[in-house]
């Protein structure tokens, strides 16, 4: 009985709470300061989201790769002259560096390639749209 009085209150609650989720109103995002790049968003501004997404992709990776070098030179100092511990910090700040270079070579690379087929730089991507340029 308790089962089923249980079940029955919370259909009822779900059913009675619509009325209370009231949704927030449409802002108009040209007024504010925070979203308004995804405001601007057309055709003709595809190529500097990609690029700021390219950006962010690329800080975040090395935002990651830093984080793991100081993990492993945690971990180094706080082996304590075991030699498994300090063999596997060393193995984590290799890890680390070999990451860092990595995310700084694909960086050049993709500028380099970027720069090659369209003359500009990995910032400043323009995709060409037909109709009036904005």
């Amino acid at each position: 009985m308790k089962k089923i009085f249980a079940f029955f209150s919370t259909i009822i609650a779900l059913l009675a709470s619509p009325p209370f989720a009231y949704a927030e109103t449409i802002i108009d995002c040209t007024k504010t300061q925070q979203f308004k790049s995804l405001c601007d968003l057309s055709a003709g501004k595809l190529g500097q989201t990609i690029s700021q997404l390219i950006t962010f992709a690329f800080v975040l990776a090395i935002i990651i790769a830093l984080a793991f070098l100081i993990w492993g030179g945690i971990k180094w100092i706080t082996s304590g002259g075991d030699k498994t511990g300090v063999e596997e910090a060393r193995n984590h700040v290799i890890a680390a560096v070999v990451g860092l270079i990595i995310v700084f070579l694909s960086y050049f690379i993709l500028n380099l390639i970027v720069f090659f087929f369209t003359g500009q730089s990995l910032f400043q991507i323009e995709i060409p749209t037909i109709g009036p340029k904005t």
